[in-house]
């Protein structure tokens, strides 16, 4: 078989403001004025935003791909071998361009075109990337009585992305395995019903990285004024140093691992387990140059992380009359290290990052909050700490708090152990359904508008905090902004929540029509339900985000609990 692909995609983007003014009022300086809100206020108004003519913001972009893909598949059966096999080659080239350009200074709104804009202030760009891949692939797989089973696969790959002698990867993977359940020494009535032992081994390769970091790249920069017409020029700086020897980043994997069922086919049990060593990660020497030396070196292919763990599946189905049901659980652990990496010295073996999860933090760690002037003087802490601060720990017992004492915390925004439930029963035509999930040992930093008087201020923050009169709190004292030390200078884990949570995700309440009423109505199937999603968290660490919540580190809307209700009707 085979098939040719060419797609265009194409971008315009037109952004045209109209003149519009903004302001911001003053308030604190119209109340001071012995104002109650009925006099007018238009002295206290602070203009922001002037834009007095319309502007024009044109963009055009557009990206084409071509690909081109050819495949033989072979089978043969006989005598109860079975061979199937496959090869395939695919080339797949992409071109991509940009424009943009922009005027101001329009005498009117009527015309969104550049022509009709001033020349003062004009500006115009454009981009342009290419890129290119070449791919040889197959595999063979074998099974006797479908029992013994092997399975080899290979393939290799070529990317524009690396220099010549570099371009190519190849990458081999082989998998076995044994239906100890299909011999014959296994008996009828044994109470394990299924199982099938395998492993396998398999390497991987990565090219997903910046392209072309094997030639020189350049900024643009500030020049000078040049030739007999004496004309400024910019100038061209090399930005890194070129990367002779780039290459493909790869991972070789090691899985084991059985799937079984037991009493006649009602309980499944399932289990993996994983080594992952990544190897030749690109990643820059940041230890071997220092910064004052001001000079950038390319990253290079040295970087190696392993990662380890277990996925495990439970479930269990049985009907009884016209009542079945089947639950199905999930767990999964996963822990990465990292082996190798171009580390700067550090002055206290605990900071070291070599041999800890990738994005650990190093942070100070809280263990309290100041009482008052006696603990504090009776305790190491930072300058000028007052009552109601943050106490963070001496790690190395030396009387002063400073960076020595920060300490590798592994938890990140990934979580190590994941888990899952789902379920489903039925009993006549009346069938609930529904899944519950959540993740363990996961934290990220609240990073939100908590601002005191120049923000929000969230009640997490404000109920059972530090005061006169709360002074064995177990949260700090209100702050303005960034001023505290443990916001600022000195971070600690306190600033961090715990992202741990279960979550009744999905469930539903369904009814089907029966078989007789379908009949009547001339359709094969018909089901009415109620479903909600999102329904509410059955555990969760305290914190003031949904522990669910997604992008950067500002404050985030939470996730939306939907309730529906439908039909499902098959003609």
């Amino acid at each position: 078989s085979s098939y040719y692909a060419y797609d265009v995609r194409v971008i315009r983007n037109k952004y045209f403001p109209l003149p519009l003014t903004a302001y911001t009022f003053n308030r604190a300086a119209y109340e001071a004025a012995g104002n109650t809100g009925a006099e007018d206020g238009s002295a206290f108004l602070t203009k922001t935003v002037n834009l007095t003519q319309p502007s024009l913001n044109d963009k055009y972009s557009d990206l084409k791909t071509k690909t081109f893909n050819f495949r033989i598949n072979y089978d043969k059966s006989f005598n109860e071998h079975n061979i199937s096999a496959f090869a395939s080659y695919e080339q797949a080239e992409e071109f991509g361009e940009s424009f943009n350009a922009s005027r101001q200074y329009f005498i009117s709104g009527a015309l969104p075109y550049l022509s009709a804009g001033g020349d003062k202030d004009k500006n115009n760009g454009g981009t342009a990337s290419i890129d290119a891949r070449v791919n040889y692939f197959g595999r063979i797989s074998y099974n006797y009585k479908e029992t013994y089973l092997l399975q080899f696969s290979l393939r290799s790959d070529a990317s524009i992305r690396f220099p010549k002698g570099n371009r190519v990867g190849t990458f081999p993977s082989v998998l076995a395995g044994w239906v100890a359940s299909n011999e014959n020494f296994w008996g009828v009535n044994n109470p394990v019903s299924f199982l099938k032992l395998k492993a396998s081994w398999g390497q991987l390769g990565n090219d997903a990285i910046r392209p072309f970091q094997f030639l020189a790249s350049y900024d643009i920069v500030a020049g000078g004024v040049y030739g007999a017409d004496r004309l400024y020029q910019t100038s061209l700086a090399q930005a890194v140093m070129p990367n002779l020897a780039i290459t493909w980043e790869s991972v070789n994997s090691y899985n084991a691992g059985f799937e079984s069922m037991l009493f006649n086919n009602k309980l499944t049990f399932n289990a993996d387990f994983f080594y992952q060593r990544r190897s030749n990660i690109l990643t820059p020497r940041n230890a071997s140059v220092p910064e004052y030396a001001g000079i950038s070196l390319p990253p290079e292919n040295f970087g190696i992380v392993a990662n380890r763990g277990v996925e495990i599946e439970l479930g269990f189905r049985d009907r009884k009359g016209d009542f079945s049901y089947n639950i199905n659980g999930n767990f999964a652990f996963a822990r990465n290290k990292i082996i190798e990496f171009d580390e700067p010295a550090q002055s206290v073996a605990w900071q070291r990052r070599t041999g800890h999860p990738i994005g650990s933090q190093l942070l100070y760690k809280a263990i309290g909050i100041f009482r008052d002037l006696d603990q504090i003087s009776k305790t190491p802490h930072v300058i000028n700490a007052i009552p109601g601060d943050v106490i963070i720990q001496d790690t190395n017992g030396d009387g002063v708090i400073n960076n020595d004492d920060k300490i590798l915390f592994d938890k990140n925004v990934d979580p190590e152990i994941t888990f899952g439930l789902a379920f489903n029963f039925r009993y006549k035509n009346i069938e609930l359904s529904g899944l519950v999930n959540g993740v363990n040992t996961a934290m990220k930093q609240m990073l939100g508008s908590q601002q005191g008087t120049s923000g929000n201020y969230y009640m997490y923050y404000a109920d059972g905090r530090w005061t006169p009169d709360n002074i064995d709190a177990k949260k700090p004292r209100a702050y303005q902004g960034y001023t505290p030390y443990w916001r600022n200078t000195h971070r600690t884990d306190m600033e961090f929540q715990q992202l741990d949570y279960a979550r009744l995700k999905n469930l539903q309440l369904a009814y089907h029509l029966p078989a007789s009423v379908v009949s009547k109505l001339r359709v094969q199937s018909a089901l009415f339900y109620v479903s909600g999603q999102n329904l509410f968290l059955i555990y969760a660490s305290k914190g003031i985000w949904d522990p669910e919540f997604g992008g950067g580190d500002r404050d985030n809307y939470p996730l939306m609990r939907t309730l529906a209700v439908g039909a499902n009707i098959s003609f």
